[in-house]
């Protein structure tokens, strides 16, 4: 079979000039005949060819011949494929040729034969006068089916088990297969040259087998083995690893200066002095802070030695400073009013029964947050001793867990500053602080510089010093975003501070919105910092200069007891006025300890984790429920209920919350439940957050006291069994806000129940309930609520409007 050149083909075809030739030809059923549409190359001859048939209708098998077939034979004889007859087209170019019988499936030849009279030759071009074809539908070649080419003789290969993939087996087939082709090879001692070059390519082979399997593992998330490989499988399904986060806590600053005092962002404070810096566990403050030496420890003022304690469940106290005079008490003021001053510890030093300090409680600290502006201070004056003291008031959420003693009045003095007020706090982060700057490759690099690489397949990267890089503090569980410490500034030659994110697909190469790199840390705490490629995330610009500064730290290293953290560096005391050292010595103490420092989370735990994730926790809310459920999340929501509300132009979610322990719902907590349901709503639709409706009840118990209790006795016990606290017992008493919910009816039986259940009861004489100032005599059964009602009895005197409940009680000692 020829192998033609099809470009000199054609170049001859579109040459052919005073000759033709066959270009294809189309096979067309039409029982008993087939016709065949046979393209010319040009339409040279071909009238004379329509002419010479019509005169002599026997030359159309001469001038066209078909020649082949298998079953039915083509040919000139009768009952033969052939030509029988020829028709001119529209088309100059295309002639059509009936043929009869119709051929098998088997390939034939049809040849076209035309002579000049005038010249006696051929004017059909030899090597266009031929074309197969098939009597096949929809084939249009000579050749219909695919083309297999034939398979050559198999190679003689060596016999090689593929599974053999670890060092031992790979020797071991090499040595098999050097006994095969080399004749009389016997392997020898270790130290022939043979061998050693054995043992080599079987290492390496082993250590390319190793990576081939590590390399497939990786393509899946229950096989890999890489952190970063994991934490970008199961982002894919809307889990974010945890990558560890360093400690934190509060320090509390004594000062020994005048006046206030701006402390930088820097501030080191360790647990041992600077000459062991290298055993130390160092924390950072992160920002700058505002002290004041008055603020050192504050006293509470006593009134004359008439208000000497502090209750537990106090929110508000006089403190007097160390220093007289109503001036400094207005200034010390403002700092509170104005935020600078916005918490105070409250410690208690020394133990009120002993007097020593070794003595003293270490669970009495806690940390006060003043509420903001005018609330929170007041500076003030006793009249009686003209000192001057600032009133203080504290959150609810802060009220005091333990009775203080300030003051105790032994027998022969009074012992003051038994607990005090501390006003200098600073909260401190534990890890070093780094600093390093990358350059473009090729630039001269000073101390603490590095150059940064520029693969061809990715944006740039920063390859951090190998010590941990420290994560500030995120909830375990896969929803929240890890964020590291990193602070990247980029100068080209304009300095700009670049952010972090978790991935750079949705970040462009805009300067506004590109402006982000990525944190990527592996298995063995290396960190990488990864910039766009110009498509996602904006480039490195050329000769950029990256400026890379964080704190490093193990997590669980920065987990430290209390009053530990007692040195300070001086050489991060920056007076914020004058840029010089602070002059004299510093103290400092960590009244908590610090337990949030955490390690990454495992990879098993990963692996298993990151697939259930998407369902154990919805990320959007559809209906009425997933809202109800989102807000639920949250513990300072006890329960929550939702319903649709249409504003005239959209559609409002309005959720109606429970708060626990409360009746109330904060700023705070709205803000937060705000932010928490916006996260996952539906777009199109509001959210409008409301306080639960209370519906004040009225319910009228009429009881028979046994012969032997005191009727008076018996309503003290009944009235703290369906009050709003708890009992003596330690009970939720029955009207406790956390046993009542959203839609939550009351039964007769439940308050029978627990009437009955008192000691002294002989029996329940009638019981009626119905709202609080509703017509008629209300139910003795059932009391029902709506779905975002509540009920509420408070069973206060002096505010019968917040729901009642009255007990008449019959019988009894008189």
């Amino acid at each position: 079979m020829p192998i033609f050149n099809r470009e000199a083909l054609q170049a001859r075809a579109n040459g052919l000039n005073a000759f033709n030739g066959i270009q294809l030809v189309l096979v067309r059923l039409a029982p008993p005949a087939a016709i065949l549409e046979v393209h010319f190359f040009n339409s040279v001859d071909l009238p004379e060819i329509v002419a010479a048939v019509t005169a002599h209708p026997e030359k159309a098998r001469d001038i066209f011949s078909i020649s082949g077939g298998r079953r039915v034979v083509a040919g000139s004889a009768v009952g033969q494929v052939q030509v029988t007859a020829i028709a001119a087209t529209a088309d100059p170019q295309v002639l059509e040729l009936t043929v009869q019988p119709i051929g098998d499936y088997s390939v034939y030849t049809l040849a076209v034969y035309f002579i000049d009279p005038v010249q006696d030759i051929s004017l059909m071009d030899p090597l266009f006068s031929e074309i197969s074809l098939k009597f096949r539908p929809g084939c249009f070649s000579a050749d219909c089916s695919p083309d297999w080419p034939k398979p050559p003789k198999p190679f003689d290969e060596p016999l090689i088990d593929y599974l053999n993939k670890d060092y031992e087996s790979i020797r071991h087939t090499l040595m098999a297969a050097m006994g095969d082709r080399v004749p009389g090879w016997r392997p020898t001692s270790e130290a022939d040259l043979d061998q050693v070059i054995l043992e080599l390519f079987s290492a390496a082979s082993d250590e390319l087998s190793d990576y081939q399997d590590r390399v497939m593992a990786e393509a899946y998330l229950g096989t890999a083995r890489k952190r970063v490989t994991l934490a970008r499988h199961a982002r894919l399904m809307d889990y974010h690893i945890h990558q560890g986060n360093q400690a934190s806590t509060w320090i509390a600053l004594e000062l020994p200066v005048a006046n206030n005092l701006e402390l930088k962002a820097g501030l080191r404070v360790m647990t041992g002095g600077v000459e062991q810096n290298a055993q130390a566990v160092v924390f950072i403050a992160k920002a700058s802070q505002v002290v004041d030496t008055r603020l050192n420890r504050l006293s509470l003022y006593t009134w004359s030695g008439a208000i000497p304690s502090l209750a537990a469940g106090a929110t508000t106290a006089d403190v007097k400073l160390n220093v007289a005079g109503m001036l400094q008490a207005t200034e010390v003021q403002d700092l509170m009013r104005s935020g600078s001053v916005s918490r105070l510890l409250v410690q208690e030093w020394m133990n009120p029964a002993t007097g020593r300090p070794i003595d003293a409680d270490s669970r009495k600290r806690q940390i006060l947050r003043l509420l903001p502006g005018k609330n929170g201070a007041t500076a003030m004056f006793d009249p009686v001793t003209g000192e001057a003291f600032i009133r203080v008031v504290w959150q609810d959420e802060d009220k005091l867990r333990f009775p203080y003693c300030f003051a105790v009045d032994c027998a022969t003095v009074i012992v003051s500053d038994v607990s005090l007020f501390h006003g200098n706090l600073l909260q401190v982060y534990h890890g070093a602080l780094r600093s390093f700057v990358f350059r473009e490759p090729g630039q001269t690099l000073g101390v603490n510089e590095y150059h940064f690489e520029r693969p061809e397949q990715w944006g740039a990267f920063c390859r951090l010093p190998e010590e941990p890089l420290a994560y500030v503090e995120t909830a375990p569980g896969g929803e929240e975003i890890p964020r590291s410490t990193l602070e990247v500034t980029v100068a080209a030659p304009a300095e700009d501070v670049w952010g972090e994110k978790i991935s750079l697909i949705h970040s462009d190469n805009s300067t506004p919105g590109g402006r982000a790199f990525v944190v990527e840390t592996d298995e063995n705490l290396r960190s990488i910092v990864r910039f766009g490629n110009g498509e996602n995330g904006l480039a490195l610009p050329d000769q950029a200069v990256v400026t890379c500064s964080y704190q490093a730290g193990f997590g669980p290293d920065g987990n430290i007891g209390a009053d530990t953290l007692a040195f300070l560096d001086p050489s991060t005391l920056i007076d914020g006025a004058t840029d010089t050292l602070v002059p004299g010595q510093a103290a400092c103490w960590n009244p908590f300890a610090a337990t949030n420092g955490r390690a990454p989370e495992p990879p098993a735990q990963i692996i298993r984790r990151a697939p259930e994730a998407y369902r154990f926790r919805q990320l959007r809310a559809v209906t009425l429920k997933d809202y109800v459920k989102r807000a639920e999340e949250l513990p300072e929501v006890s329960r929550a209920a939702a319903s649709y509300a249409w504003t005239g132009s959209w559609r409002t979610v309005r959720i109606a919350i429970d708060p626990r322990g409360a009746t109330t719902i904060s700023d705070s907590l709205r803000l937060k439940l705000m932010r928490h349901l916006d996260a996952v709503r539906l777009i199109g639709e509001d959210i409008e957050i409301r306080s639960p409706l209370f519906v004040p009840l009225e319910i009228h118990v009429a009881l028979c006291a046994g012969s032997d209790y005191w009727p008076e006795d018996l309503r003290f016990l009944l009235e703290q069994e369906f009050s709003t606290g708890f009992t003596a017992d330690g009970r939720l008493a029955f009207f406790n806000p956390d046993l009542w919910t959203f839609g939550q009816a009351i039964h007769a039986s439940q308050i029978l129940g627990r009437v009955q259940a008192i000691e002294g009861v002989e029996h329940v004489i009638s019981l009626n309930m119905k709202r609080w100032t509703e017509p008629g005599t209300g139910s003795a059964e059932l009391l029902n609520v709506r779905p975002n009602e509540i009920v509420l009895v408070n069973s206060d005197p002096d505010r019968m409007e917040e729901g009642y409940i009255a007990f008449d009680i019959q019988g009894g000692r008189r």
